[in-house]
């Protein structure tokens, strides 16, 4: 018998400014993350149930925890609209780690949809790809922007609002993004939850939600001049906006202190916070690895991207 088997690679993101202020309609500039990736592969099988093989849980795809559960909609969804009857083994491998603000859900939504779309040669479209993304963004977060399926669906910049949609910026500022994962579990659901929570408390940090769509807009004018400086120092107020909201964590604050005093540009929190990443901007190769080399104790893993 011939197996016939299909594979897709997905990359990561990380919001450079706008995590939150996104979800109110503000805008949000995000950058894709080609070393960080994650490899899908879907696998006939002889067998009546499909199975999902994983780092966390082998075994059947029904069945799979509850972190998974975007996964299984989509898998459901899209075999119950092509009336797909035949069993198969999905299949993630590399990795990107979960709940720390690098874009892992949409990552593996995105290729899931695109491994079931090659392997079955359906004919969604990208506005139905996108679509069925979110949703399962949706389930996995409880609310969605948008913003993680465009920017990991995408090889560029990415200027973001629920308004407008996603903008590719094809520019380049020119500079080194230094991305340390804490190893803490971040929670966007809870992060969400506890903006909204002090935004009820304190309506007057509404101002602060609207202070972060005006460095995400000044943020894009430092990118596409190359000024690293200004955009790193926009980085800096925005991660202090976030902290007001009490985001970051003792770990977190300290690799971002760690990066200020080695030479970082400008350093903030990414994603949802309580937790997750830190994003350092570097002037120079050199630099960046100064700040890795600071950070390196108190990081799970380090990536550094040109940007």
């Amino acid at each position: 018998m011939i197996i016939l088997k299909s594979t897709q690679i997905t990359h990561g993101k990380v919001i450079l400014i706008g995590e939150h202020s996104v979800v109110f309609g503000y805008h949000a500039l995000a950058l894709p993350t080609p070393s960080i990736q994650i490899k899908t592969v879907l696998t006939d099988i002889k067998a009546v149930t499909c199975t999902l093989v994983t780092n966390d849980y082998t075994g059947e795809l029904s069945r799979a925890p509850k972190n998974f559960a975007g996964i299984i909609w989509t898998v459901q969804a899209i075999r119950q609209r092509y009336s797909i009857k035949s069993a198969f083994e999905l299949r993630f491998e590399g990795e990107i780690p979960e709940e720390r603000g690098l874009g892992s859900s949409a990552a593996v939504a995105l290729g899931t949809i695109k491994v079931m779309q090659e392997h079955f040669n359906l004919h969604l479209t990208k506005a139905e790809i996108i679509e069925l993304a979110n949703a399962a963004e949706t389930i996995n977060h409880g609310s969605a922007s948008g913003l993680d399926v465009a920017t990991v669906n995408s090889n560029h910049l990415v200027s973001f609002s629920k308004q407008s949609g996603p903008t590719e910026i094809r520019a380049k500022l020119g500079g080194f993004l230094v991305i340390a994962d804490s190893g803490e579990l971040g929670n966007t659901k809870e992060a969400v939850q506890l903006v909204s929570s002090e935004l009820r408390q304190n309506p007057s940090k509404n101002n602060l939600m609207a202070r972060l769509d005006t460095l995400a807009t000044q943020a894009l004018t430092s990118f596409e001049e190359h000024d690293a400086h200004s955009f790193g120092k926009k980085m800096t107020e925005a991660n202090e906006i976030l902290a007001s909201f009490g985001l970051t964590t003792n770990r977190l604050d300290e690799l971002i202190n760690r990066a200020i005093n080695n030479g970082a540009l400008g350093s903030k929190i990414s994603g949802g916070g309580l937790g997750g990443i830190v994003i350092s901007l570097a002037e120079t190769r050199a630099s960046a690895q100064a700040i890795q080399h600071a950070q390196a104790e108190l990081s799970a893993n380090i990536w550094i991207e040109e940007i």
